[in-house]
């Protein structure tokens, strides 16, 4: 159980740091659901080296939490990059679309 910990907290430490670093380059500024998983992956993994393996029910528990937090994170990061790419598909056509009305001809 010891290990499934660790592997799960290294896995919620670093898929967090990888969305917040996405959004630091692409100045989007930090996620709080990315944040909150680099520290629930920071704690989980501290625990698991002070043998919560041991203590099933908490083990379980800790297992949960951290997976609850990595797919919710996951799935907002991935609703925000649709609505964004649906705004910019938006926003190219009607563009398009006012620069067609005007009349002018591509060169």
């Amino acid at each position: 159980m010891g290990i499934l910990l660790l592997l799960l907290g290294v896995l919620a430490a670093g898929s967090g740091a990888v969305k917040l670093t996405a959004r630091a380059r692409r100045h989007h500024g930090a996620s709080p659901l990315a944040t909150v998983e680099v520290v629930v992956g920071a704690v989980v993994v501290l625990a698991s080296g002070f043998g919560l393996g041991r203590a099933r029910p908490l083990a379980w528990t800790a297992v949960a939490i951290t997976s609850g937090v990595v797919v919710t994170s996951s799935v907002a990061t991935l609703r925000l990059a649709r609505s964004k790419r649906a705004r910019q598909a938006a926003s190219e056509g009607a563009r398009l679309r006012q620069y067609l009305a005007r009349g002018r001809a591509p060169r």
